[in-house]
């Protein structure tokens, strides 16, 4: 009796811990979140963010899922067709966070800036040869014609020509990335701008020949979540920034790798 008691014993034991590895990770996995935000996603700017059928993704998609994960948040993304209509539903309270946003102090005024999580660096894209020592300025009086995004910022330079009388008209609003370069590659505009990973990205993408980047820094500059008023507290606000600043590493090898390499869809 003794021994079949100690079969008995070992073999619920041993049932017990095939069971807790088995289902153990999922109910972990599984256990609700303790809240959930609303995530503004511009649909057209992969590989940077971007919707299709199954959802959002792109880099900082997934930078925002690592983030609010280790918060136990639960991201729920809202496709948007530009980064104005973005500014416009955070200022509305219909979404409650955005991604990748430049610090402007208009902009602080709609909500709250997290710290930096990465850097942006917008370049001139154009099917001409780069040519040294060529600012915006220079381009535009050549009668050049270049394709931003609506809304998008990108540095108090290229705000300045905007406001001058004889540059504005060149400055051509497009909505979205894709159509931007198609624009290009039709030669509606001479030049676009755009995030270096995101104009690398759609060039590979679309198989545009003779696609340059130049190297003239239009802007670089730090990019930010932009928080809706009251999201969080005060206390709550630091622990977000502390695990964004402890992400840091994890999030620096994406940028790098998202540089320099085409991101399959669900690859990560």
């Amino acid at each position: 009796m003794r021994v079949v008691g100690v079969r008995w014993y070992l073999r619920v034991w041993c049932f017990f811990i095939a069971g807790f590895l088995f289902y153990g990770p999922k109910a972990v996995a599984q256990q609700p979140c303790a809240s959930e935000v609303k995530i503004g996603v511009v649909a057209d700017w992969p590989p940077l963010t971007a919707v299709d059928e199954r959802g959002a993704y792109g880099l900082d998609v997934e930078i925002a899922r690592k983030v609010f994960s280790e918060l136990n948040i639960c991201p729920r993304f809202l496709r948007l067709p530009t980064s104005a209509r973005s500014l416009d539903q955070l200022g509305k309270g219909a979404v409650d966070v955005l991604l990748m946003v430049s610090y402007v102090q208009e902009r602080a005024e709609l909500g709250v800036f997290s710290d930096p999580y990465r850097w942006e660096k917008m370049r001139l894209f154009s099917l001409r040869q780069p040519r040294m020592a060529m600012d915006l300025k220079a381009l535009l009086r050549l009668g050049y014609r270049i394709g931003l995004s609506i809304g998008s910022y990108y540095g108090e330079e290229l705000k300045n020509l905007a406001d001058n009388p004889d540059f504005g008209h060149l400055l051509v609003g497009i909505s979205g990335s894709t159509q931007r370069v198609e624009m290009l590659a039709k030669k509606r505009v001479d030049f676009i701008i755009e995030d270096e990973i995101l104009g690398r990205f759609m060039g590979r993408k679309l198989g545009i020949k003779n696609f340059h980047i130049w190297d003239y820094p239009v802007h670089n500059n730090q990019v930010h979540f932009l928080l809706r008023k009251g999201l969080f507290d005060a206390a709550q606000l630091a622990r977000f920034n502390g695990v964004i600043k402890r992400l840091r590493p994890d999030i620096d090898k994406l940028v790098e790798h998202y540089t320099h390499h085409t991101v399959p869809r669900g690859a990560h």
